[in-house]
């Protein structure tokens, strides 16, 4: 639980919040929000309070596929390359080649 602790602090810090702007938006104490930073568990509806009051939503995914879905989500949706479709976002290599085309 600490390193998703840690990503909400991160998170929050980066935003410019408080603990106390956190709190309100989540509807919840400025002292849970101190507690659940310095390690105390929370229960799982104040955590999904205070994610959703970051803006941020959880996701589960399979261990096996976490290094996997990591990266996609880092690249933007982007792969080394995919077949083109519609709702296909540009591949890191289509991207690449954009400038070579102009």
């Amino acid at each position: 639980m600490t390193s998703l602790i840690d990503e909400l602090q991160g998170v929050r810090t980066q935003l410019g919040m408080t603990q106390a702007d956190l709190a309100h938006a989540a509807g919840v104490n400025r002292m849970t929000v101190s507690r659940i930073e310095a390690g105390y568990d929370p229960r799982l509806s104040t955590l999904n309070e205070l994610i959703r009051a970051l803006g941020m939503d959880v996701l589960l995914v399979p261990k096996e596929l976490k290094q996997e879905v990591k990266g996609f989500i880092q690249s933007g949706g982007r792969v080394i390359g995919q077949a083109p479709g519609i709702d296909a976002p540009k591949s890191v290599v289509e991207l690449l080649a954009e400038p070579l085309r102009k």
